[in-house]
């Protein structure tokens, strides 16, 4: 049996060619892409034709080797508008599905929207608007790692975020918010050109997208506050939180805001104008400041007396002593002002009857109920002393029988024969009841050495009673 000596060569070209030809491979047919290696490999990687598809349609054969059984990759459609290589290992994110594959861009950190999505980094180059794979979990050899195609240092161990300033780069620097913390992978060696990275996408939570928070509309100062009554957290104002709007700290002690209180719960003296606050307590007058200031008030605590500065000397305020009306005293004596002139009157009190008053045309008023009487002589009285009659009051006039009458009543000075008019009195005596009548705005002067009586002049009746009382009550002052 003779042997025979062939060369089998399989199609091979590079990626961008038999993307451009886009050839329908033969069932079985295997093509080598001689720029596209397997992983820390120099194997180029391959596709096996169906004899339908063509080579943009179809897949790689799978990087199957037992140093790398963990790797988790997908094909995926480039949609960056770059040709992207494996050496710059890319992080890309999902922007929406072609040809029954995933179309992906470059991730940033610098939004939700632009790194909610983030699924993995590229590991092959994958031409625009071509398909590859890139490395979902698993790990990647053969790159740089020292950091300086990222203008960084990386060390062994470093966790690597995606950047929120340069789309698809990775970074060892954590971004803050507003940006977004994806955590891509890690530095398992840092290398120049044999490095690698493990890449497993962590990408962080917005608050409003845990399962309890409810935060779908914040405004500008919203806390989160735990509400019982749906069970979740919810964003809410301070206002609404506290059931009041909190006085703004800013103000206090200022002009335009607010006093604050001291340590026993009063204003403070400096909050308060000068008027109210400046009044000075001191033990005595001979206490007080040498010099007094016109916007103060002193007090002598010995004897409550107020005072005040003049320029010069302390003034009594209000001293304690003045005169009112006709009466002089102090202040402290005088408690009111009503009583103490009601003290001041002198009050008689007069009583007559009789038992007709329809003889005769003059009268004058005993006492004790006695008969009226015709003379002046027996009917006599003094006053305490020199006074005034303010009031001449007719208080129990009571007849007895009879109807409407009328007297004119008049008080006389038995030691100068001098008659006062005090007025004239009529009433109906028909009800036989008691009757009060009040002359008043009198000023008739009396001396304490005269006799005085009670004159009733001519009292007339339509029918005559059959008998009178009198009462007199004469207020003097």
């Amino acid at each position: 049996m003779s042997t025979i000596t062939a060369t089998i060569q399989l199609r091979r070209d590079t990626s961008a060619n038999w993307t451009t030809n886009n050839p329908i491979l033969l069932s079985g047919e295997i093509a080598l892409s001689t720029d596209v290696l397997y992983t820390g490999t120099d194997q180029p990687r391959y596709k096996i034709g169906n004899g339908v598809d063509t080579w943009t349609n179809l897949d790689y054969v799978p990087e199957g080797s037992a140093s790398y059984p963990e790797n988790l990759y997908l094909t995926v459609v480039n949609k960056t508008g770059d040709n992207l290589l494996a050496s710059d290992y890319k992080v890309l994110k999902v922007q929406d599905a072609q040809g029954q594959k995933l179309a992906v861009d470059y991730a940033l950190a610098d939004s939700n929207g632009n790194s909610v999505d983030t699924i993995g980094v590229v590991s092959e180059n994958i031409n625009n608007n071509q398909t590859g794979k890139i490395i979902v979990i698993g790990e990647i050899t053969g790159l740089n790692t020292t950091g300086s195609l990222q203008g960084e240092t990386w060390n062994d161990g470093d966790v690597l975020y995606l950047s929120s300033s340069t789309p698809g780069n990775l970074t060892i620097t954590q971004p803050i918010a507003p940006n977004h913390l994806v955590v891509i992978g890690y530095v398992v060696y840092a290398h120049a050109n044999q490095g690698k990275i493990y890449c497993k996408v962590q990408n962080g939570w917005e608050l409003g997208e845990l399962h309890d928070v409810y935060a779908p509309s914040p405004n500008n100062n919203d806390g989160i506050f735990w509400s019982s009554g749906t069970t979740r957290y919810e964003n809410k104002s301070i206002t609404t939180v506290l059931g009041y709007t909190p006085e703004n700290s800013a103000n206090r002690g200022v002009a335009n805001g607010y006093a604050p209180l001291a340590s026993d719960a009063k204003v403070d003296a400096a909050y308060l104008p000068a008027y109210v606050d400046e009044v000075l307590e001191y033990a005595n007058l001979a206490a007080f400041p040498v010099t007094g200031a016109s916007d103060k008030i002193y007090i002598a605590l010995d004897t409550n007396k107020v005072y005040r500065w003049s320029g010069s000397v302390y003034i009594e305020v209000a001293a304690n002593s003045g005169v009112w009306g006709a009466i002089t005293g102090t202040i402290t004596n005088q408690t009111d002002l009503q009583n103490a002139l009601n003290l001041k009157y002198n009050v008689y009190n007069l009583s007559s009857a009789t038992t007709n008053l329809a003889d005769a045309t003059t009268y004058y008023l005993s006492f004790n109920f006695e008969a009226l009487a015709v003379t002046e002589a027996v009917r006599q009285f003094s006053f305490d002393k020199t006074e005034t009659i303010k009031e001449f009051i007719l208080t129990s006039l009571h007849a007895v029988g009879g109807s409407v009458g009328n007297v004119t009543i008049y008080v006389r000075n038995i030691t100068t024969a001098t008659d006062y008019l005090v007025g004239t009195y009529s009433e109906n005596f028909t009800a036989n009841t008691s009757n009060t009548f009040k002359f008043t705005g009198l000023n008739i002067a009396v001396n304490g050495t005269d006799f005085w009586t009670v004159k009733i002049l001519t009292p007339t009746w339509v029918t005559n009673p059959t008998s009178v009382r009198y009462g007199i009550r004469i207020k003097t002052i």
